[in-house]
Parts: C-alpha cells; structure tokens; sequence
C-alpha cells in the first residue's frame, strides 16, 4: 500500500492542532510539535504549520455576499498588497508580481477573491478566450515544501477527472517558476453555510439541495475518491438558481490511500464527520460520507447539525455513541420518508446506511410532499363513496326509463 496522503493544513486536523483543557482555561498546542499557540495564531511560531482557525472555505469560487462584507468593512480591493515574503527564495520579488511575470500574457490578474491557509484564489481574464477565470495558487510560504505541493497536486489531478455538473471543473494544472496553480471557471454565488445562517431551510428546498450534492458525491465515489470533508461551507449555491455544488476535494484521497492499516486521526470537520473518521480507524470508505451527508441534511432542516457541545472531544462521543434526536419527534411536518433517510444515513455502523449515494439519491427524488386535498373531494370519501354515487345515479335513470314505460 503506497503512503497515505495526508490532508492540507488548511483543514481542521485533530494531529496537528487540538484543544487542551485545564481546570481554569482552555488553550491551543501544535499537535505536530505541541508548540503552545494563542487563540489568534494562523501559524505555529515553532514548526510553521497552519493552525486549525487558518481556514477560508471560499479558495475555489467567489462568494458574493462574502465579497460584499468584505467591502463594507474596507477589503475587497483589486490585488490587495502582499505581506513581506518568508526568507530564502524570491524574497525580493513581490508574489502578486512574481505570479503576473510567471501568467506572462495569457492572463489579466483582475482582484483576490480567496486568501486560506493553504491556497489563494484570484479573479482573471484569459485574454486568449476573452473569459473570466479562477486561478488557484498555492501559498507562497508552502511552495517551496514538496509535500504540500504534493497535496495540492493531488486535489488538481482528482478534481481534474471527475467530470460532473455539480463539480467545479479544471480547466488546466500548472507548473511553472516554482509555483503551482489550477484554471477554473468563475463561478459567483453563495455558500450554503452563508444562506443557513439567514434562515432554516423548507424541506423541499433541503431535499432539493442535499439531492444535488449526492448525485455529485455519488460521481467522486464512482471515480474511486471519498471527500471526507462535507460541510455547509463546501456546498456553494450558484446565481439565482440556487444550484448546489460540492467544493474542496483538498483532502479527498483514493479510497486504496485514505488511511494505513493500523488507522489513525485524519482531516475533516468534527460536525460532520462519520464515527469511524473522528476516531482515524481502519478501512473507511465511501459510506463515510454518506454519514455526512445525512449531518448535512439534518444541519438544514432542524437549524444545526446533529450533535452540539463545547468541545471537539465531546462531539467525536457523541458521533460515536450517541443517537441523533430523530427529527420527526421535533419537526413532525417533515415528510417521514424524508426524515427516515436522513436518520439513516447517521446510523452508527457503516453496514446499516444507504450502501452507495446512487442508492439514497434514488430515495431522496421519491421523497413525496403532501398538499392539503381539495375540500369538496374530501367530503365525498368521508362520506358516500364514488362507486356508491354512480350505482345510485344507474338506478335513478333505470327508475325514470320504466316509468316512462308503465306511463307510456
């Protein structure tokens, strides 16, 4: 079995940054060196490993109202200015420059739309296709480190093969002058995570959303990739149409490299994730994110996602060993067979959810809404049935036709 693939600091790794807690205060360590960190740092002082609050979930496409925040409170300006470079190098060239002087005349660098840990994303013009594009770059910090260019290799190679509406496309994946980048499509929208915080979801719309996604996901599992990263902020709602696409692959792996033998923490996001990634065991799969996605189901429809405490640990328990509140005994307007699917998909053993997201996909579309009936049509079945009616009429114009008869 070749190396497994580690994810990209951008993630929140329970290895590398975990919370510790006191009798008196809780405090953030390192988990690669176990540095102490402050509450604010993006980066550990001693080793340079991003820390777990070192994340934009937005490093693909371009949240509008995210953007438009940002401008409200002063950001938003086109290619903001560069912090000094690290040492070593081209630590005389500025990285916007060095970036334009590596696109040459091919692309017009228009604005910074995303800034993580891990990646940035600007907004350009292909001025050979006359397009608006996305380039996504790797930090100037972690180009030079071949592990991290390893990572971000791999997520261009994955997302560059799944071929699927509902997946963001690689136009192309380069190489040049140090640094490594990705053209993709300018998409404009909104997170779901963005459009849960404004209100909660109606069930049709969740049942619509979470389909779209599993179609999507059912594609990545068909090409062999498990995400492992399911989350309202990697569900992005493009234009007015509100359509739903699965973002950051940057930690899914080929399921033959997601974990070695003997298991072990992985990268994710503890909200959503499946028992058996919270606790790094053996032999996860595909049905992994299935579990997730019913997280995510249950996020939109009942306001939060299945399980809420004040600390990591508490919630990997309660993913382990705890049942989710089922949410028709809170919520019994949603439609049960709707409510059954989502809460299967949290059952605790892999073998007892949905087997592939082909198979829930396939539930979610038959899922039914019910509207009220028509009140004249129920005060005829309360009352005398149709077939009853006919028989009655039948006999009345047998009645009118003999006594015509006898009359006659």
């Amino acid at each position: 079995m070749s190396e497994p693939l580690q994810g990209p600091p951008r993630c929140q790794r329970l290895r590398e940054t975990h919370i510790v807690h006191s009798m008196s205060d809780s405090y953030l360590r390192c988990g690669a060196c176990d540095q102490l960190l402050d509450n604010d740092d993006l980066f550990c002082s001693r080793c340079g490993l991003p820390t777990s609050i070192n994340v934009n979930a937005q490093v693909t496409i371009a949240d509008e109202e995210g953007l438009e925040a940002s401008r409200a409170a002063g950001g938003g300006k086109d290619i903001i200015p560069d912090e000094p470079p690290p040492p070593g190098q081209h630590s005389t060239v500025r990285f916007n420059d060095r970036l334009r002087q590596i696109l040459g005349d091919e692309f017009e660098l228009l604005s910074l739309v995303g800034h993580g840990g891990f990646a940035r994303v600007y907004k350009a013009r292909d001025r050979r296709l006359d397009r608006v594009v996305a380039i996504k770059v790797i930090q100037p910090d972690m180009a030079g480190t071949e592990r991290y260019m390893d990572i971000f290799r791999r997520e261009g190679v994955a997302l560059a093969n799944l071929r699927h509406p509902g997946i963001v496309p690689i136009y192309d994946i380069r190489e040049r002058g140090g640094l490594i980048y990705y053209i993709m499509p300018f998409v404009r929208g909104t997170t779901l995570d963005r459009r849960l915080d404004q209100s909660r979801l109606p069930p049709f719309e969740s049942r619509r959303i979470l389909s779209e996604i599993t179609d999507a996901l059912a594609a990545a599992h068909q090409a062999m990739m498990v995400h492992l990263d399911i989350k309202p902020e990697n569900v992005f709602l493009e234009g007015e149409l509100q359509k739903a696409l699965l973002l950051d692959f940057g930690i899914a792996v080929a399921v033959a490299e997601l974990v070695p033998e003997s298991g072990g923490p992985i990268a994710g996001t503890p909200s959503y994730m499946s028992p058996e990634q919270a606790r790094g065991l053996p032999d996860i799969d595909h049905r992994s994110d299935i579990y997730s996605l019913g997280a995510l189901g249950y996020r939109m429809i009942m306001g939060r996602p299945p399980y809420v405490a004040s600390t990591i640990e508490e919630v990997i328990e309660l993913h382990a060993g705890e049942p989710p509140v089922p949410i028709r005994d809170i919520n019994p307007s949603v439609p049960r067979d709707f409510a059954d699917a989502i809460m299967k998909c949290l059952e605790k053993d892999p073998w007892n959810r949905f087997a592939t997201a082909k198979e829930l996909g396939t539930v979610l579309q038959n899922v039914t809404f019910n509207t009220p009936r028509d009140t004249s049509s129920a005060q005829v079945s309360s009352g005398v049935s149709g077939t009853t009616v006919a028989l009655i009429i039948v006999l009345a114009l047998l009645v009118g036709i003999i006594a015509g008869q006898l009359m006659g």
